[in-house]
């Protein structure tokens, strides 16, 4: 996870790292130092797009459906 960037932000703090496709191989086999900085910067908010729906993401659980404790 990484500090979320302008676009992101009206929505939640943190986003996950997002890498541009010339990044992927150092992504998966470069150093820890190499993931420390992916996950330190924020990605650029004009490459995104954010379109909000009136459609929930989860579904929330009935009374039903919560687990009982015995």
């Amino acid at each position: 996870m990484t500090n979320a960037n302008e676009a992101i932000e009206p929505v939640h703090n943190r986003m996950p790292v997002l890498l541009h496709k010339d990044e992927y191989e150092q992504w998966l086999h470069g150093s820890f130092d190499d993931a420390r900085a992916f996950e330190e910067r924020t990605f650029p908010p004009e490459l995104l797009a954010m379109d909000r729906t009136t459609e929930l993401w989860s579904k929330k659980k009935t009374v039903a459906e919560k687990p009982l404790l015995l």
